[in-house]
């Protein structure tokens, strides 16, 4: 069995995916008490941690022996609000994080603590993760105009937001989600700011390989298509026997997470027409991923 991170950006869907893989008897996801917060070692749940009690607490997840959460929780807890939730023993562990540190007008920028640079905390990660022998499996999305349409969408106005949130706590329902009128030059922003992380995930795939760890692109598109296919491919790469009817058993628990947009862009776009004539082109795009040596490489 192989302990795993996956490494995200937002609207990859992987927060309806890291609670699937939570239904597993099999694999325990760290996070913090209570279920609300799945990505605990981000800047906003992990609070000021410095790169080296950052280092400790991964170091302390993903070693072999059982994790003692009294002792991760007392580092834990020196700057976040809450502590980790226990998970069953003798499982595969994994969880969910941010390659990257808060940007220049990130409110969270200033408490990252003296000395907590990039490039150290990208070398910090490197070695916590081929030392414990660690699978990473990187978020892509395929779709670059679907995925730019979503993060364009934001909040259902045009604002930047999360409305598959707001439809999971009830605070709204998919029928009120309006349509938007997509402006061209700010859609053309985001779809190059999409390219951009399309590059750099393929760079940090090169990256992985070269320095020894094994890694992985888990395509959001794949899990649309066929969950039992995707989910049976992940676990082969964990080394995990699961059976198609453990599988039926933990789809049919639900991700707490419904799908916000319909694959018909019209549904939520008013110059839908315009926007497919202008940027149709980048419905595949620049990232072309073999569906089955993705989880080979």
């Amino acid at each position: 069995m192989r302990n795993f991170i996956i490494i995200f950006a937002e609207k990859e869907g992987t927060s309806p995916l890291i609670r699937l893989l939570n239904n597993f008897e099999q694999i325990s996801i760290i996070h913090q008490v209570s279920r609300q917060d799945w990505e605990p070692f981000d800047i906003h749940n992990r609070g000021a941690m410095t790169l080296g009690d950052l280092e400790r607490c991964l170091d302390m997840v993903y070693n072999p022996a059982p994790i003692d959460f009294d002792q991760l929780n007392h580092l834990y807890k020196r700057t976040a609000q809450k502590p980790l939730e226990e998970c069953k023993k003798g499982t595969v562990t994994g969880l969910k994080m941010r390659f990257t540190t808060p940007g220049e007008h990130s409110p969270y920028r200033d408490t990252l603590p003296k000395g907590f640079t990039h490039d150290l905390f990208r070398t910090m990660m490197f070695d916590v993760l081929k030392r414990n022998d660690v699978v990473v499996f990187l978020a892509q999305r395929q779709d670059i105009l679907r995925w730019a349409l979503s993060k364009y969408h934001g909040d259902g106005t045009g604002k930047p937001g999360h409305l598959q949130f707001k439809l999971a706590n009830g605070r709204i329902k998919r029928s009120s989600i309006g349509k938007i009128h997509i402006e061209n030059s700010r859609l053309e922003s985001v779809i190059s700011q999409c390219e951009d992380a399309h590059a750099y995930k393929k760079q940090l795939m090169e990256d992985f390989k070269r320095v020894g760890i094994q890694a992985h692109f888990l395509v959001y598109e794949d899990f649309l298509t066929d969950k039992q296919t995707y989910l049976n491919r992940v676990f082969d790469i964990l080394e995990l026997k699961i059976s198609p009817r453990e599988i039926e058993a933990a789809l049919k628990k639900g991700t707490y997470f419904e799908k916000v947009h319909s694959h018909d862009i019209a549904d939520f776009v008013v110059n839908h027409e315009e926007v497919l004539e202008k940027f149709g082109k980048y419905r595949s795009g620049p990232l072309t991923v073999d569906r089955a040596s993705s989880f080979r490489q």
